[in-house]
């Protein structure tokens, strides 16, 4: 049930960093309240000075009047630049962010609009705007000859805002620069995704089950039914284990959930398998735990971050691009996931009720698929690069010396197809130079030559 709550949790950080508008929005609202409690304050301070200028000579009021004039002015300047800023630099940036996903992955689109720190600089540029229409707004209606409006709070604000702009346009731009480099691109990925296997790989099934396939056999006579989608077609993105789960045992069922997380889901396609005694109550609501989406997310699919790795390697050995030094760094990449991904023992995913019951399996991806995806693509290109068939060969069999028995069958099929693929592209002079492990491509430690056999 911890591991229940904990997913949870991360379901709704995933709808926040998915949702653009969200932090935005609520930023927004949170800055429109802040203009009537600042307005008020300077209205009683504009009271105060009235009852301390009474009988006071002209010159000092003069400099009542000269303060309110100048912290209007300074309000109304800040709220129209932030917003012109703001339009320039993020349409800047835009066009950058297409530039770097030509190059790389235009699936990579997404680490910029789950950015944290591009939306809280959206959120700042925005509610600067609105707080200083809205002061100057209220100001208006608030200022009188009895009650004079002296800003002396809300110039403060407006600027202490403005810095607040400055500073977090400098973040903003470290972080769109960043966006555009490989290696920083590849790490924030990799890193996403290896919490996520690593999470799979401890959460091991309970003892009563067999941690080789991973299986739970539902009640022998029980009643199957099929339970078909909700929702609109769309890649399957994430799956609510605790609604399910609480579904599941209200109905005192076993679910079997047959699409996997990054699969296409048509509208209306059977997706749930239910095992249950007797006829299930609200069958929808089952349906409804499974959240489709237009791409798929990290969140639950460990497999699409290694794809966006993959695809930036494949696009680096395309003849328009060629560069084979991206396609060895993507591989220091990779072979940490498929080291890590092979200590999960388990084919699908168990899912339990607060009282420990199996009460739903998901498919998970399987070792040889795994590995497919890891390494295909890059091996099938690679001929032609033999900085790429070094470091692969050095993965594959650093891979194969830390990886259990079992596990090994498919690091070797890679291995032979690799020599094949310089055999097809190479003269043979240069085969076992090819096939020579080396942990930088060229230039780095070797290992034992001929390195697939």
């Amino acid at each position: 049930m911890a591991r229940i709550r904990r997913l949870a949790g991360w379901a709704i950080g995933e709808r926040v960093r998915e949702s653009f508008v969200l932090v935005p929005l609520l930023g927004m609202a949170l800055f429109a309240l802040l203009v009537p409690v600042t307005v008020m304050v300077d209205s009683l301070v504009g009271e105060v000075l009235v009852q301390l200028g009474e009988g006071a000579p002209d010159q000092t009021r003069q400099g009542y009047s000269e303060l309110v004039e100048s912290g209007r002015r300074v309000i109304q300047t800040i709220g129209p630049a932030t917003l012109t800023v703001m339009g320039v630099v993020f349409s800047i940036t835009l066009v950058a962010l297409q530039t770097a996903t030509d190059k790389l992955s235009p699936r990579i689109i997404y680490l910029f609009t789950r950015s944290w720190t591009t939306k809280l600089t959206l959120t700042v540029f925005l509610g600067t705007f609105v707080y200083t229409v809205g002061v100057l707004y209220l100001s208006g209606l608030f200022a009188g000859e009895e009650r004079p409006f002296v800003p002396l709070l809300s110039t403060s604000l407006s600027v202490f805002l403005l810095v607040l702009c400055l500073l977090i346009f400098l973040c903003f731009v470290g972080n769109s620069v960043n966006l555009m480099r490989v290696t920083i691109v590849m790490d924030r990925i990799a890193g996403r995704t290896l919490e996520q296997i690593r999470y799979l790989a401890r959460s091991a099934p309970p003892d009563s089950e067999d941690p080789s396939s991973g299986t739970v056999s539902h009640p022998v006579g029980a009643k199957v039914t099929h339970v078909r989608s909700r929702a609109d077609s769309g890649v399957l993105t994430w799956l609510d284990e605790r609604a399910l789960a609480w579904w599941a045992r209200r109905n005192d069922a076993f679910v079997r959930v047959i699409p996997s997380i990054g699969d296409y889901v048509p509208g209306n396609s059977v997706v749930l398998t239910v095992h249950s005694s007797r006829a299930v109550r609200a069958p929808e609501r089952a349906a409804r735990t499974l959240r489709t989406g237009r791409e798929r997310s990290t969140f639950q699919d460990p497999a699409f971050g290694l794809r966006q790795i993959v695809d930036i390697g494949v696009r680096a050995q395309s003849p328009g691009v060629n560069d084979p030094t991206t396609v060895v760094q993507c591989i220091d990449r990779v072979q940490p996931l498929v080291e890590a991904f092979a200590e999960v023992s388990v084919r699908e995913w168990t899912i339990h009720d607060r009282k420990g019951a199996p009460r739903a399996q998901l498919p998970i991806p399987a070792w040889e698929g795994f590995v497919d995806l890891a390494f295909g693509e890059l091996m099938l290109q690679s001929g032609e690069h033999v900085q790429v068939t070094r470091r692969l060969s050095a993965a594959l069999r650093d891979l194969e010396e830390t990886v259990a028995d079992d596990r090994r069958p498919a690091l070797r099929r890679h291995r032979r197809e690799l020599r094949r693929a310089c055999e097809r592209h190479l003269p043979e002079h240069l085969w076992e130079f090819a096939l020579t492990p080396d942990r930088q491509g060229l230039g780095g430690g070797t290992g034992e030559a001929g390195g697939a056999r």
